[in-house]
C-alpha cells in the first residue's frame, strides 16, 4: 500500500511540467482545451489563486482607503476653529449615505438572530458571490475525455480557491490583527469575516472532494486510488476536522459552551491545518499559501506574548470587590505605567493563581476607568461586569472570600478608531454593564473640556435592572456633572430602571426582550419619571422606570435644533445595539437625502458578545 506522508524528495514546489498525458488519444481541440487558461492543470494555481488574494486583497485596500478618510475627517473635527452649527454639505451627504451602510442591521424574530451590521453582509455576500461566480463560471466540470486527466476541473479549481481563501481567514481571526490594523476595525468585529471565509473554504472543500469521488466511481478506481494514493486519506483526515469546526462554531453552540469551544478549537484547527498540508503535498505554489498562513498568525501570536509579557512580566497584582449590586463585580490590577490604554477599549485576562480558573485561558473584559494623572510607579486598571455564570461566577466566589489573584494583562484592544471630542453634541447610550464602555468615554469628555474641546452637549443614557446597579459609578458620573459645569457644557444624565417596580410603575420582565420577543424600544415606547430623584454628591440625576425608548432618542437627537456634528457611541444586549443602529441608520437617510438638522451623525457600537 502506499500510504505515504510526503512524497520524497520533498521540495518548496512541484514542477509545472506536464507530464502523463497521452495527446494520441485526444483530440485537437481537447488538446487546446487542455492547454487553455482557466484549464490548464499546471498553471490553476496561478489563475484562481492569484485571482482570490487580487479579490481580497482589493477589497481589503478599499477598507484601508475609507479608514483614511474616516480619519482624516475626524481629524478635520478637531482643528475646526467655529462652533456654528452647518448643515450637510455634499462630502456630508456622501457621508451619510455610506455610513447607512455600516449602520443598519436586520434581525429574523423567530429565531431571535441578528445579522451584522448591513456592510458587513454585503461584504461577506460580494465574497461569497466572486467564490462562487470563479467557481462555476468555467466549464467543464468533468473532462470530456479521461485521457485528459483524473483531476476534474471542478475539483482543480476549487481545491486552489481554497488554498488562498486560507491565509485571510486565518488573518481575519487574529487579536492582534493586522487588518484591522489597516483598516480601523477592532478584532471582534472581523470575526464575522473569519467566520464566513471559512464555510466558503469548506464548501470549495466539498466541491473539491465529491467531484474526486464521482469521477472514480464512474471509472471504476475508487478502491484502487484509496488504498494507493495518499491524496485521498488525508484529504479525509483534513475534511472531518473541518467539518467539525464548521458546524460547531456556529453561535447558538460557540455561545453556550464557549470554554470548551475555544479549547477544542485550537486542536481541531491545528489538526486540519497539518493534515491539509500534508494532503497539499508541495503541489505546485501550495505550500506557499501554508507559509503566508504560518507568517501572519505566528507573528501575530508572537507579538501578543512579547507584549503581554512587557506589561504583566510574572504577573500582576489584582483585587476582586463586590460592588452593592449583588450582581456585580470589579477587579483592580495594578498595571504599570507603560500600560497604555484609550477609553473604550478592553483587554484579556489571564488569573494565574485564581482558584476554579484555568491558567491557561483568557477572558475578555472592557477597562471601566481612564488612566489616572501624576501616578508615580503603578496605576490602577479597573474592569467592572456582570456575573452570568463560569469564570464570573468563579470570580464573584473569590471576591466574597476576599482572595487575589496574580493575572497576565494582554492588551489593550478596539475602541474608537477616532475621538469623540471634536463632535459637537455626544450620546452615550448603554445596558447594564454596558456603562463599563460608555463611562471612561464620559469622564475623558468630561475631563476635556477643561482644554476647550468642541463637545459641548453630552447625554449619558443607562438603562439598568435596579438602582444599585449604578452605585458604583455615582462618584464618576458627580465628577463628570462638576466638569461639565465649570467648562460651561450641558450633561444629562438619565437612568432607566427596568427591574424592579419603582415611584408605583410595573416595570417589564429583567430581560433584553419580554414575553413577546419585541425589542427593548418596542416592549415601552415611554418611560415615565420618577419623582424623587436620586442625589449623589449633591448632584442630582433623572431617573425613570421601564425602558428607554431608544429610536425616539436618537432621532429627537438628530433633529435637534441644534444641529451641527453628533456622535452615538453606545453598548449593551442585541437587542439594544439593534434599535440603535437602526435609528441611527434613519438619521443618515435624512442627512444624505438633504433633508436632516444634523450636519453628521458618527456611531460606534459594542455589543456584550461577539
Amino acid at each position: 500500500m502506499g500510504l505515504i506522508w510526503l512524497k520524497h524528495p520533498v521540495l518548496w514546489h512541484s514542477s509545472r511540467m506536464p507530464s502523463g498525458y497521452d495527446y494520441s488519444k485526444m483530440t485537437p481541440e481537447q488538446v487546446q482545451l487542455l492547454r487553455a487558461r482557466w484549464h490548464n492543470w499546471y498553471t490553476a494555481d496561478l489563475d484562481y489563486c492569484h485571482t482570490i488574494v487580487g479579490f481580497l486583497c482589493a477589497g481589503i485596500g478599499t477598507m484601508v482607503i475609507l479608514h483614511l478618510i474616516s480619519l482624516y475627517r475626524g481629524r478635520a473635527n478637531m482643528r475646526r476653529a467655529s462652533l456654528t452649527p452647518q448643515f450637510a454639505g455634499a462630502v456630508d451627504r456622501f457621508t451619510a449615505a455610506f455610513r447607512y451602510v455600516t449602520s443598519a442591521q436586520f434581525r429574523f424574530k423567530p429565531l431571535g438572530y441578528y445579522s451584522p451590521p448591513l456592510g458587513s453582509v454585503l461584504g461577506v455576500g460580494s465574497i461569497f458571490i466572486f467564490v462562487m461566480s470563479l467557481l462555476l463560471a468555467v466549464r467543464p466540470y468533468y473532462w470530456p475525455n479521461d485521457a485528459m486527466g483524473h483531476s476534474p476541473p471542478l475539483a482543480t479549481r476549487s481545491g486552489w480557491i481554497s488554498v488562498a481563501i486560507m491565509p485571510f481567514m486565518i488573518a481575519f481571526a487574529t487579536k492582534i490583527n493586522f487588518v484591522g490594523i489597516l483598516t480601523g476595525s477592532s478584532h471582534e468585529k472581523l470575526q464575522v469575516y473569519h467566520r464566513w471565509t471559512a464555510l466558503f473554504m469548506y464548501i470549495t472543500s466539498l466541491t473539491h472532494t465529491f467531484p474526486f469521488i464521482v469521477n472514480n466511481i464512474r471509472m471504476g478506481t475508487m478502491t484502487a486510488s484509496y488504498k494507493t494514493s495518499s491524496f485521498y486519506w488525508t484529504g479525509i483526515a483534513a475534511l472531518v476536522p473541518q467539518t467539525y469546526l464548521i458546524f460547531l462554531s456556529w453561535g447558538i453552540i460557540r455561545n453556550r459552551y464557549y470554554e470548551m469551544f475555544k479549547k477544542i478549537h485550537f486542536i481541531a484547527s491545528g489538526i486540519f491545518m497539518a493534515a491539509l498540508f500534508i494532503h497539499c503535498n508541495f503541489r505546485l505554489t501550495s505550500w506557499d499559501y501554508f507559509w503566508a498562513t504560518l507568517a501572519i498568525y505566528g507573528s501575530s501570536w508572537l507579538l501578543q506574548v512579547l507584549r503581554t509579557l512587557f506589561i504583566s512580566a510574572f504577573g500582576l497584582r489584582s483585587s476582586i470587590h463586590q460592588l452593592s449590586d449583588p450582581d456585580m463585580v470589579k477587579v483592580t490590577i495594578e498595571a504599570p505605567l507603560r500600560f497604555k490604554w484609550k477609553p473604550g477599549q478592553h483587554v484579556f485576562l489571564r488569573f494565574l493563581t485564581a482558584p476554579g480558573l484555568h491558567p491557561l485561558s483568557t477572558h475578555p473584559f472592557t477597562i471601566s476607568n481612564i488612566p489616572s494623572e501624576g501616578m508615580a510607579g503603578k496605576q490602577e486598571v479597573e474592569v467592572v461586569f456582570r456575573v452570568h455564570g463560569g469564570i464570573t461566577k468563579a470570580l464573584q466566589k473569590m471576591a466574597m472570600d476576599k482572595a487575589t489573584s496574580r493575572v497576565f494583562l494582554d492588551g489593550p484592544y478596539g475602541g474608537l478608531p477616532v475621538s469623540l471630542r471634536g463632535y459637537d453634541r455626544v450620546y452615550l447610550l448603554s445596558g447594564g454593564s454596558g456603562a463599563s464602555f460608555t463611562l471612561p468615554l464620559l469622564m475623558d469628555l468630561a475631563k476635556g473640556l477643561r482644554g476647550g474641546i468642541k463637545c459641548s452637549h453630552i447625554n449619558f443614557i443607562l438603562a439598568v435592572r435596579h438602582l444599585d446597579s449604578r452605585s458604583w459609578m455615582d462618584s464618576e458620573l458627580a465628577l463628570a456633572t462638576k466638569l461639565a459645569e465649570e467648562a460651561g457644557a450641558t450633561l444629562a444624565v438619565d437612568f432607566y430602571v427596568t427591574g424592579e417596580d419603582v415611584a408605583g410603575t410595573q416595570p417589564e420582565a429583567g430581560s433584553d426582550k419580554n414575553a413577546d420577543g419585541k425589542s427593548v424600544s418596542e416592549s415601552m415606547r415611554e418611560a415615565k419619571s420618577i419623582d424623587s430623584v436620586k442625589k449623589t454628591e449633591g448632584i442630582e440625576f433623572a431617573t425613570h422606570a421601564g425602558r428607554p425608548n431608544l429610536p425616539e432618542i436618537i432621532t429627537k437627537a438628530c433633529a435637534s435644533e441644534l444641529g451641527g456634528r453628533l456622535a452615538v457611541a453606545a453598548c449593551g444586549p442585541q437587542s439594544f445595539i439593534y434599535d440603535i443602529r437602526n435609528a441611527v441608520a434613519q438619521c443618515e437617510l435624512d442627512i444624505a437625502d438633504g433633508y436632516g438638522r444634523c450636519q453628521e451623525v458618527y456611531l460606534h457600537t459594542e455589543a456584550y458578545d461577539w
